[in-house]
């Protein structure tokens, strides 16, 4: 992020994010991550419960804290960016990651564009 500048609506969806909204996307994360919702007509059922908890550790332990949190920062850049243009993350379609791609590779106003290697780890936030 380029420093002394002053924070305008019209940034662009290339920049990074801010650092507080980082903190509040990690929050959010952590309670989806950690959040398996049953039927209500099978809570409480002492075998369902026990294999919520082994999904649950089995979830947690897939990847580490820093891949996830890079998942998620990734996956809130992609929202944001469709968000700024009008358009729904969800479902995204192949032709909206299409242009979110050359995007990233040729970004219009001041950002820089970004190389192959940091495109292809911001795709694995809406992939």
């Amino acid at each position: 992020m380029l420093r002394g500048r002053t924070e305008t609506p019209e940034k662009s969806p290339s920049e990074p994010l801010e650092r507080a909204d980082r903190h509040e996307r990690d929050d959010s994360a952590d309670m989806e991550r950690d959040t398996i919702a049953l039927p209500s007509h099978v809570a409480g059922s002492g075998t369902l419960d026990r294999l919520v908890e082994t999904a649950r550790d089995y979830a947690r332990q897939a990847a580490s804290e820093n891949t996830l949190k890079a998942y998620a920062k990734d996956w809130a850049h992609f929202a944001r960016w469709c968000r700024m243009r009008g358009a729904d993350s969800l479902p995204s379609s192949p032709q909206m990651i299409g242009l979110y791609i050359a995007d990233l590779a040729a970004p219009g106003g001041k950002a820089r564009a970004l190389s192959v290697s940091s495109i292809e780890r911001r795709l694995s936030g809406p992939t």
